[in-house]
């Protein structure tokens, strides 16, 4: 969700920006600064091209990466059960091959690390939130090591 959520608020500033930069009054400036022939001039616009890279690069990736929110919402439920989990795993990755394949700029290496990274520390968290020290120990206790060592399989 980290992943979605950086797209989505680098997607809304940067098409504040934009708006921001094709209002009349900066329309007035840049006429004023071309009149004049400034030095400045160039630069501004070489910076309003990068700006409006971005915000179709972060516009896209939010579309795309907004299709994993459902699943990730699932699979971070703290209600949904260990076992469970397991069937989020073929959309999720089928999901994330589709983004890779029809996607202009959320198809690079790293930008999969990343998903990737994030969507394995949520499998760990919610294994790590299965079998706590006090689930193990009550098994022990209890004399059903074998249910221990069904949860600590479950997670593996």
């Amino acid at each position: 969700m980290e992943e979605l959520n950086f797209w989505k608020n680098k997607s809304e500033n940067l098409n504040s920006i934009c708006q921001q930069l094709s209002s009349e009054r900066i329309k007035k400036v840049l006429k004023f600064l071309e009149q004049n022939k400034s030095t400045c001039t160039s630069t501004f616009s070489k910076l309003q091209k990068e700006v409006q890279g971005a915000r179709t690069e972060a516009n896209e990736n939010c579309k795309y990466l907004r299709t994993l929110r459902n699943l990730f919402t699932q699979l971070m439920d703290t209600g949904t059960e260990l076992v469970d989990t397991q069937e989020f795993f073929v959309p999720i990755m089928h999901t994330i091959l589709m983004i890779w394949t029809y996607s202009s700029y959320y198809n690079t290496p790293a930008r999969l690390v990343v998903l990737i990274r994030e969507i394995c520390n949520q499998i760990i968290l919610n294994c790590h939130n299965f079998v706590n020290g006090d689930r193990i120990k009550e098994c022990i206790v209890g004399e059903t090591a074998s249910d221990a060592h069904d949860c600590l399989t479950l997670c593996i």
